[in-house]
């Protein structure tokens, strides 16, 4: 029977301590596309005692493996893999459980070890990320808390913690009804650090550089900053302060934070308390959430067996690319805009600032300036950044789309039939959004023969432009886009061209 299930699909199942994921996915022009996920809320850490399971508990393990198997049983099985984590492996004598849960899954489940569970979350974080740097990466699940220190696709130092968010709520907030006081949150700290201070000499510094977090309790963390409107850098400032807030609402039933999803309260207050003392003992400042974790290494793994070619480890180019591919975007334009954007950039840069991350900025928005037009013409720059905003897009943080965003809305005109172009607030992108706009418009005839030696200068917010002896009136069309982008400017002085004598 396996020979007629489909090679084309790849199922990662993630079977937790809080939830059971299951993340199937195919490859689409070089890149991961996601066609399903699945999430039950097992509480299997919950159903712990002494390292056994409770009855209730194996009963809501099987309950969601049953409905796994049903959803994986088209997949080939070379292209399934499960893999169970802490609260398994602290039950892993009970062998006729597990074997249980496999033949009701259909499929060997793979009991890892902490230290196998830091590495995959590292590597689902890295081939989902595009961060340069060394990165700290947390991972707070639902009976253990794994931290991995390392930089690009190399992890360095992996520790796999004996806490987490459920096994945290049954010791410090169970009794009484979940009752939420400031003398239980501080002992849930106060654990948790005795527990982070046996590790924290092989951390030292690395608070203070690009700290991520993964899985339940940073999603939540996310979805609250988006209901309240704040930054997408957390603090421990914010931490505490959502604490006190918890402490307010006096138990877990009355647990009402703005932004907070009912389905997270059980377990948000406990894992909020491992945050805390994981800023407090590594000396985190701030930090921001991610979305890869086991289950992207768990796929990117499967994906490495199953292709000869490893994956680009240029992750956001690995995306663009995709994408470009995905929707017939043309190349050869993309090309184009970026060189010219390049070397505006390299011109003005003593003279203009610009955002840090411009290079990044330029190469994703000429890849994606006319991704609106696989939509259609008209209004095409807000079909872009439409997509941009809703499209899977690995390796672009949720700050870096909203750059794209605003870039993409300032080159609204030029493409399509759009004429009121958005225009930041912040210099730097307002710079970078002259640049952009005027190595779009000059890529027009979208002919390499077209292409000259522009030359760009800056004298305070005003461009001059110099093109080779009888360029523009030898191009009218480009000419007459040049003037309306002065009429745009509502300053002519504040764009000029001329050519060269």
């Amino acid at each position: 029977m396996s020979s007629s299930r489909s090679k084309d699909y790849y199922a990662a199942i993630d079977l937790g301590s809080n939830s059971f994921h299951m993340l199937v996915v195919r490859v689409v022009a070089g890149g991961v596309q996601v066609v399903s996920k699945i999430k039950r809320k097992v509480r299997l850490a919950a159903g712990l005692h002494n390292n056994q399971l409770d009855q209730a508990a194996k009963a809501r393990a099987l309950e969601c493996l049953r409905i796994f198997s049903d959803r994986v049983e088209d997949i080939d099985p070379s292209h399934i893999r499960a893999v169970g984590t802490a609260t398994l492996r602290k039950i892993s004598a009970d062998q006729a459980f597990i074997e249980e849960c496999e033949r009701t899954l259909g499929h060997p489940i793979d009991i890892i070890s902490g230290d196998e569970e830091a590495a995959t979350i590292y590597q689902g974080i890295a081939h989902t990320t595009s961060f340069a740097e060394r990165m700290l990466i947390i991972d707070i699940g639902g009976a253990s808390t794994e931290l991995v220190l390392g930089e690009g696709f190399q992890a360095d130092v992996l520790n796999s913690l004996d806490m987490g968010c459920v096994t945290w709520y049954s010791r410090y907030f169970a009794e009484d009804n979940g009752h939420i006081d400031t003398a239980r949150c501080t002992a849930a700290i106060a654990a948790a650090r005795v527990v982070i201070d046996s590790v924290s000499q092989q951390y030292q510094n690395a608070g203070q550089g690009l700290v991520l977090g993964a899985s339940g309790t940073f999603k939540a963390l996310q979805e609250i900053a988006h209901a309240r409107h704040h930054a997408r850098i957390f603090t421990l400032r914010w931490l505490r302060q959502l604490l006190e807030e918890a402490i307010a609402c006096g138990d877990h039933d009355a647990l009402n934070l703005k932004g907070l999803k009912a389905e997270r309260r059980s377990v948000f207050v406990s894992g909020l308390c491992i945050l805390i003392g994981l800023c407090e003992s590594l000396g985190i400042k701030q930090f921001q959430a991610t979305s890869g974790a086991l289950r992207e290494g768990v796929i990117y793994a499967l994906l490495a067996k199953h292709h000869a070619a490893e994956p680009n480890t240029d992750v956001q180019l690995r995306t663009l690319e995709a994408i470009t591919a995905t929707y017939h975007l043309d190349a050869d334009q993309v090309r184009r805009v970026q060189q010219q954007a390049v070397s505006f950039s390299a011109q003005v840069n003593t003279s203009w600032s610009l955002p840090a991350n411009s290079s990044e900025l330029i190469r994703a928005v000429s890849y994606l300036h006319e991704l609106g037009l696989s939509l259609a013409y008209k209004q095409a720059s807000s079909h872009a950044t439409y997509m941009v905003q809703h499209l899977d897009m690995p390796g672009f943080s949720e700050q870096v789309r909203s750059q794209l965003v605003t870039l993409l809305a300032a080159c609204a005109g030029i493409i399509d039939d759009e004429n009121d172009p958005a225009v930041s607030d912040d210099l730097a992108m307002r710079h970078l959004e002259r640049i952009l706009r005027l190595s779009i418009m000059l890529c027009q005839r979208r002919s390499d023969e077209r292409t000259v030696n522009y030359q760009l200068t800056v004298k305070a917010e005003a461009l001059h432009l110099h093109a080779p002896a009888g360029f523009f009136s030898g191009n009218p069309f480009l000419t007459s886009l040049l003037v309306a982008e002065q009429a745009e400017l509502n300053a002519p002085e504040c764009l000029s061209f001329a050519q060269h004598a």
